[in-house]
């Protein structure tokens, strides 16, 4: 596996592509060097944060050769793979069309550490992440969390849980989400048979209970949050406005035009499903 087969392997703008095969033509030897220090660093100051861009970028598509084979080693499908790997060109994409650059920036980055750890797997429209159950105790960020009261009881602390990631426009419809829980539960029970994972666990503005009653049945963000049980919220509207809205500001979903009447609506919440 080598840089040119992971670009065209994972099916960037024509764009992007043509100026990454550019990057590495002239500076494959300083990408070869800075792939040895990318995710040395702590409290997640990655020394590769510090590059400019576009030399981000080619040096997290120089270490996924690497990866590829970690993956395969561990028993991952090869589509499976290239799903995960294509996060990589999904974030460079968003990147591009905000920036007009080509590159990754640093909080894209330090997202990549799980696909460099080997713990991240896009299983249909969701990604899933061998985590330990983890409540948030004290107000952090803007988060001030509360929990049902037996959470801890379903759940307990430290309990091994698939945290699920939403990507950027990912199909969350009904019958997509059960394919990506149904195939995550049959994929971890192979992959890893001794693990005894309890539940699948999602932090995500996209099931907070205020918000959810407000959509219509058919809303595939309901869709999404209707297998999840929740069992605690925080009203931190940041995320929700963020994703919705962005830099942009642009009025376009009937969503966004709810957030703005009533922004009391959005939080963010836990919710499980227990396995």
């Amino acid at each position: 596996m080598n840089f040119d087969t992971i670009v065209t392997q994972l099916q960037f703008t024509a764009c992007i592509e043509k100026a990454l095969l550019k990057e590495f033509a002239y500076h494959q030897r300083e990408i070869e060097l800075r792939s040895l220090t990318a995710y040395k660093g702590e409290n997640f100051d990655f020394e590769l944060c510090s590059q400019r861009p576009a030399m981000r970028l080619a040096v997290v598509i120089y270490l996924l050769c690497e990866q590829y084979k970690k993956y395969q080693k561990i028993g991952v499908p090869e589509n499976m793979i290239w799903d995960t790997f294509r996060d990589v060109a999904l974030r460079a994409e968003l990147y591009f069309q905000k920036i007009g650059e080509v590159g990754l920036d640093q909080d894209d980055v330090v997202w990549f550490r799980h696909i460099m750890e080997t713990e991240i797997f896009q299983i249909g429209s969701l990604q899933f992440q061998p985590f330990e159950m983890m409540y948030v105790e004290e107000p952090m960020d803007g988060f001030d969390f509360i929990y049902i009261e037996n959470a801890k009881e379903m759940l307990p602390p430290g309990s091994r849980v698939l945290n699920c990631h939403i990507p950027r426009g990912a199909d969350l419809s009904r019958e997509n989400v059960e394919i990506s829980i149904q195939s995550a539960k049959q994929f971890f029970s192979e992959i890893f048979p001794d693990a005894g994972f309890r539940a699948i666990l999602c932090y995500s503005w996209l099931l907070y209970p205020d918000m959810i009653r407000h959509l219509p049945a058919d809303s595939r963000i309901r869709q999404f949050a209707d297998p999840f049980y929740v069992i605690g919220t925080c009203h931190y509207a940041e995320q929700a406005m963020e994703n919705l809205f962005g830099k942009q500001g642009t009025l376009k979903t009937s969503l966004q035009r709810m957030a703005l009447a009533h922004q009391e609506r959005f939080g963010f919440a836990c919710g499980i499903i227990l396995l």
